[in-house]
């Protein structure tokens, strides 16, 4: 190396350092701010959960499991915003030098190696101040760690065709492998790489398929495993049917989405358009200038071409855009670099229209991080909620692991554990599995058992909570915004069983009991009744089940209409049996025997139903108390 080649060197490596810590700034500026996304608590949620979780949960996801592997174990460090975020700044930060060394490998590639550290530079500054790059690389997302491992690739690949080493061809490879890994999209831009190494350097076509075969037989154990039922999922929600239109209009988006020119405009997208045609306008060589975008155009195309196929039968989002990001930057640099050449105002001049023309996605959007987000979130409302309560030896379930991992992220060693049954988007799990999975074991080793419904009783929920209704003893329900808190009984003490033949009012019949005759230590009551009508009920009425000491006070109750909510008596059939469950928890020190009173009232005036003999309730029996129960 001549000492002027050191010297630029050196130069370059001070400049690229610059780039870094000004990367470095923009992906940490207020990165602990804003709340943890919904999103983001999926994030968290699927990766606390165990190995073999994370893949079956995955396996019907559209995302694969190495983001929330490599984020399971970060989870040990700290689970502050700002830190949980971190993993992805830190994979921000590291993409600028890998666009460095990729930016050189690509010049050397297509022979402009004495330009090859100028459009290095651009390619790495492009990458350091990328809107799109800074809003992914401040969310506990995978997508930051996605444009790493495609960056890695390129460089691996590229530069193993200049060298035809060994070891870089297996760089290729891991790296391919973990962006797949992280994001299925990635399989496009690697594509579109290996036919453009081929096409550059066809002497290393058994090479680069002999690792491209590679690739494929290390990603096929999961491919087999999981993009079956992934597709069948995502297929039968809208299916694939896409027009030219449909093409047309994603592709607007996607490009708008790529420049991530929210905030800024359609101007934004203009000015890249602008820097790209001068560019190859001011080049020596027109054709082989424009030759020379060949693979930023073969990668951005052949994603932005996917995602406008897989939004029909998903959805549309710049996010999913991510694994092209890199080429982008890469052409906007040799934009830069090109122009620089002819003439040095010329370049300085593309770097800062490029910077002004983003400046109110850069200065307001980013930071802000509304995209993709509507109406307000608070992610702290069901820890406060929980902690209000909840006792350190219940257990809490989730339907939505988004939920589970807000919770995750704030509980406390004394907080009650955690375990969920997923059945709201994105994922909705076989109830069978997960209750015999989860919820059975959980009935064996809690007592009181909590259930967080998002979205109430709406699709998949209501076959869940009509199995917790027929199988446990409900206590507690509450709504508090768009999410419905349960709680259920699991009483482990003695169960009596005996006919009622009770008549109230409107020809409502209590004909059998079973109840927990016996109380353990915890403290909890389980009570199953059996109703019938001997014709049309005209009202809906609630059971109320009341527990009373020996001195007549309250001890313990449950009001709820029959089944849960979930049975109102005017909806009830002639002739048909009801059952209705319930469950009552004894709080505090309390010595039985208890006596447990049912009857039924109308909620709009409070007016109970009578039998024949006038009184307004039926005493089943009594409840005694194998210990005092724990004090709340």
């Amino acid at each position: 190396m001549t000492k002027g080649n050191g010297g630029q060197n050196r130069l370059s490596l001070a400049l690229l350092a610059a780039i870094g810590l000004l990367a470095f700034f923009l992906r940490t500026y207020r990165l602990g701010e804003q709340p943890f996304s919904w999103d983001e608590g999926w994030s968290v949620g699927l990766s606390s959960l165990s190995l073999i979780t994370i893949n079956r949960i995955t396996a019907l996801d559209v995302h694969p499991p190495l983001y929330y592997l490599i984020l399971g174990r970060w989870l040990l460090l700290g689970r502050s915003e700002w830190f949980l975020r971190f993993l992805s700044v830190l994979a921000g930060v590291l993409a600028v030098p890998l666009a460095y060394v990729a930016g050189r490998a690509w010049a050397r590639v297509e022979g402009n190696e004495r330009e090859g550290p100028t459009v290095a530079l651009f390619a790495a500054v492009t990458v350091a101040v990328s809107p799109f790059l800074i809003y992914y690389a401040q969310v506990a997302r995978m997508f930051a760690l996605c444009v790493l491992f495609v960056l890695l690739a390129t460089y691996c690949l590229l530069q193993g065709v200049l060298t035809g080493r060994g070891a870089l061809y297996l760089g290729f490879v891991f790296s391919a492998v973990a962006a797949l890994h992280t994001f299925y999209y990635s399989a496009l831009v690697l594509v579109a790489l290996a036919v453009y190494a081929i096409w550059m350097r066809p002497r290393r076509w058994k090479a680069i398929l002999l690792s491209g075969a590679m690739v494929i037989l290390l990603c096929l154990p999961w491919v087999t495993y999981a993009v079956p039922p992934m597709l069948e999922r995502v297929g039968n929600r809208t299916g694939f049917t896409l027009t030219v239109v449909d093409v047309l209009q994603f592709v607007a988006d996607g490009i708008f989405g790529l420049v991530f020119a929210y905030g800024s405009g359609w101007c934004a997208v203009g000015v890249v358009a602008a820097l790209l045609l001068c560019a190859i306008v001011v080049a020596d060589d027109r054709r082989a200038a424009a030759g020379s975008l060949l693979l930023p155009l073969m990668a951005i195309s052949f994603v932005l071409l996917a995602v406008s196929a897989g939004a029909k039968a998903h959805m549309f989002a710049a996010r999913y855009l991510i694994p092209a990001s890199p080429f982008l930057c890469l052409a906007m640099g040799w934009a830069m670099a090109t122009l620089w050449k002819r003439r040095r105002w010329l370049g300085a001049l593309g770097l800062v229209s490029v910077l002004l023309s983003s400046f109110p996605t850069m200065t307001g959007y980013i930071y802000a991080k509304p995209y993709e987000v509507s109406g307000s979130f608070d992610p702290s409302a069901d820890y406060r909620f929980l902690q209000s309560k909840t006792r350190s030896d219940d257990i809490i379930f989730f339907n939505i692991l988004s939920l589970a991992g807000q919770y995750e992220r704030l509980r406390s060693k004394s907080d009650p554990p955690w375990s969920f049954v997923q059945t709201w988007d994105p994922v909705i799990e076989s109830l069978e599995g997960a209750v015999g999975e989860r919820v059975l074991r959980a009935v064996r080793q809690h007592h009181r058992l909590w259930f967080v419904m998002y979205k109430g009783t709406v699709g998949a929920n209501l076959a869940l909570k009509e199995w917790l209704d027929n199988n446990l003893f409900p206590s507690f329900g509450q709504w508090d915004g768009d999410t419905l808190y349960l709680m259920y009984l699991s009483p482990k003490g003695t169960m009596c069983r005996r006919s009622v033949d009770a008549a109230f009012g409107e020809g409502i019949w209590l004909q059998m009991t079973e109840y927990t005759q016996q109380v353990d230590s915890a403290g909890c009551v389980g009570v199953n009744l059996v109703w019938s009508a001997e014709s049309t009920v005209s009202r809906s009425y609630k059971v109320f089940v009341h527990l009373y000491s020996g001195d007549g006070s309250l001890v313990a109750q449950h009001d709820s209409v029959p089944a849960n909510e979930l049975r109102p008596t005017q909806g009830w059939l002639v002739g048909e049996k009801i059952g209705d469950r319930h469950g009552l928890w004894i709080s505090g020190e309390i010595r039985g025997p208890l006596r447990l009173v049912v009857g039924l009232y109308d909620p709009e005036t409070n007016t109970r139903l009578t039998l024949a003999n006038g009184a307004d309730s039926v005493e089943l029996g009594p409840v005694t108390m194998s210990a005092p129960t724990a004090s709340n």
